[in-house]
């Protein structure tokens, strides 16, 4: 089943949810992800935890996309058209992003992330990784490189790489959406 997002995007291939199994403060908690202003007039979409399904819940009008990250964070985020592609891809299990430009993407409550030992930010929980919270950030969402960029890879209380080495590998810029000027 294909189901349209506000901002053009779609997500083949993933069945519908019913209203029903969505929580009724998810709309609430998902506007918590970028300032008001972006997030008042955005679509607000759920993916199931398996990464399985997707239910608009409401229809925006800005090109902006909030949900929760289907995990045990349940991080609110919002994305414009091609931050939500890149997005959407990660959470329902595509090898690589589709999106075809660089997004934008806000967490302004912040959320978290899985960490190695030695400080090395992975996609996925291990034996020996640890949830380590983050501050409010927003992220360009598009596939970086460490070695021709000279960023960082690791969190440094600034800006740096998430998932580098991965096709998600993407910009971290940890400064408070709600400080921006919008």
């Amino acid at each position: 089943m294909l189901s349209l997002l506000g901002n053009g995007i779609a997500l083949a291939a993933l069945p519908v949810l019913a209203v029903a199994q969505i929580p009724p403060d998810f709309a609430r908690k998902a506007q918590m992800g970028a300032p008001a202003a972006i997030s008042a007039n955005a679509t607000i979409a759920h993916i199931d935890a398996a990464g399985k399904a997707v239910h608009i819940i409401r229809q925006g009008t800005n090109g902006f996309t909030c949900s929760l990250i289907p995990d045990e964070s349940a991080a609110p985020f919002c994305a414009d058209a091609q931050g939500w592609q890149f997005l959407a891809d990660a959470f329902t299990g595509k090898p690589k992003p589709t999106s075809t430009a660089p997004g934008i993407g806000y967490m302004a409550a912040g959320g978290m992330h899985h960490e190695t030992p030695d400080g090395e930010i992975v996609m996925a929980p291990g034996a020996n990784t640890k949830m380590v919270q983050e501050p409010p950030h927003w992220m360009l969402l598009w596939p970086m490189d460490p070695t021709t960029s000279g960023l960082p890879t690791k969190a440094t209380g600034a800006t740096y790489i998430m998932f580098a080495g991965t096709p998600y590998a993407h910009l971290m810029i940890y400064q408070d959406p709600k400080t921006l000027k919008l």
